[in-house]
């Protein structure tokens, strides 16, 4: 136990306190026994795990389960122990999936010590779908987002840019693009460095040859050991979720759908339709409806599409960069909107979503696109790419990336 409060006293004091990401607000006001904190590696888990810890000095206790000195001890008795030895009552544990039985050790946890309060983090989610032991009134969760433009910006530029709602945006667009365009240079290709290699923070420690490497080593984790032992999938079935985003990442938006996947793969829609769904279950793959599910065949009611904008590039032959583009950008405002509201799409624009009884409707395009296509709908705009102050009914993409 002296080498877990050791070691741990080590990480808490080294740890950067300067910049905390935005979860981190919200789970200092919580009051819950056990949170979970999941997602990929490289955005900040362990950061914000000692940063919570570092709140109560003295009565915290970080350790992860991938120690040497941990593996011989299950977690009840690392925390009972120093629960009634060392009075600690905040736990902060990481991959506590490397320890087969943590399930029924948080559940005895939760049981036998009331004022025990445990925040531990995974990097990866299958078991969000299914476990032995409910968990369900004893623990929340909280899925720790990709970093977002704006804090690329802080921590690379030190540029400090508010956080937006949506109403913000469509009510004061002009305003805020006029004020942030007058302030900054260069913004645009700033974004469009973002997309591609800084939405997973440990780029800030990786040559930008070996970026790509480390993705592809973190989504071969995920599919050949996350996926395949949860799903008990054939080997010779894996190659579906390769050649799924190597498709998705070589076409038009418009073009993705179940039956265009499966033509393309010589298999049928609803192979495709459950590994799209994994994907979908462990937020790598968003999927988009059509509004109403009004098609007759509801497997062209939906549209697909990455999370992370930097996979993008693992899978595409990058022959055809004016679509690469058009993936990136949608892919992107995508992602951003569905943390906030449901979203859909119809036969004339790309998005639709509703605040407070209010329709509004988003077609996102190219700097050069025109009004024609929006200007008989009501609560319409363009999301524009490569403009920098705004026009009429036409919002600058990035406004999108302040909105977390």
């Amino acid at each position: 136990m002296d080498k877990i409060l050791q070691y741990s006293i080590e990480k808490i004091k080294k740890v950067p306190l300067l910049y905390k990401r935005q979860l981190y607000d919200k789970l200092v006001k919580i009051d819950e026994n056990i949170v979970w904190i999941v997602w990929l590696r490289g955005i900040w888990k362990t950061t914000l795990l000692l940063q919570l810890a570092n709140n109560h000095l003295g009565e915290s206790v970080y350790f992860s389960m991938d120690s040497t000195f941990v593996k011989s001890k299950s977690i009840f008795e690392i925390v009972e122990e120093l629960y009634k030895n060392y009075s600690m009552k905040y736990f902060f544990i990481d991959e506590i999936h490397k320890y087969n039985n943590w399930q029924q050790d948080l559940k005895t946890i939760y049981d036998f010590f009331d004022d025990v309060k445990i925040y531990f983090s995974w990097s990866s989610n299958i078991d969000l779908i299914k476990w032995n032991y409910d968990l369900s009134r004893r623990w929340l969760l909280f899925k720790l987002n990709k970093f977002s433009f704006r804090e690329y910006l802080f921590l690379k530029y030190n540029i400090d840019f508010e956080v937006l709602t949506i109403d913000n945006i469509l009510s004061d667009y002009k305003n805020i693009s006029l004020n942030f365009y007058s302030k900054y240079n260069n913004i645009l290709e700033k974004f469009w460095e973002y997309l591609i290699y800084w939405e997973l923070w440990f780029r800030i420690n990786s040559q930008q040859d070996y970026y790509g490497d480390k993705l592809l080593n973190i989504l071969n984790k995920i599919i050949y050991e996350d996926i395949t032992n949860f799903y008990n999938l054939k080997t010779e079935n894996i190659y579906y979720f390769f050649e799924i985003l190597k498709f998705i990442a070589n076409s038009s938006p418009s073009d993705v759908n179940y039956l265009s996947i499966a033509k393309n793969l010589s298999t049928t829609p609803d192979t495709i339709k459950s590994y799209i769904n994994i994907l979908n279950e462990i937020w790598f793959l968003n999927i988009l409806w059509k509004e109403w599910k009004v098609s007759i065949n509801l497997r062209k009611s939906k549209k697909i599409f990455f999370e992370l904008t930097n996979f993008i590039d693992l899978f595409s032959d990058k022959i055809n960069t004016d679509n690469l583009l058009w993936i990136r950008r949608e892919s992107f405002v995508v992602s951003e909107l569905l943390k906030i509201w449901k979203l859909y799409y119809n036969e004339n624009v790309d998005l639709v979503f509703i605040i407070e009884n209010k329709k509004y409707y988003f077609e996102i395009w190219w700097k050069n696109k025109k009004l024609k296509q929006i200007k008989s709908i009501e609560n319409s705009f363009l999301i524009k790419d490569w403009i920098e102050i705004w026009t009429d009914l036409q919002i600058p993409i990035y406004l999108f990336w302040f909105l977390y």
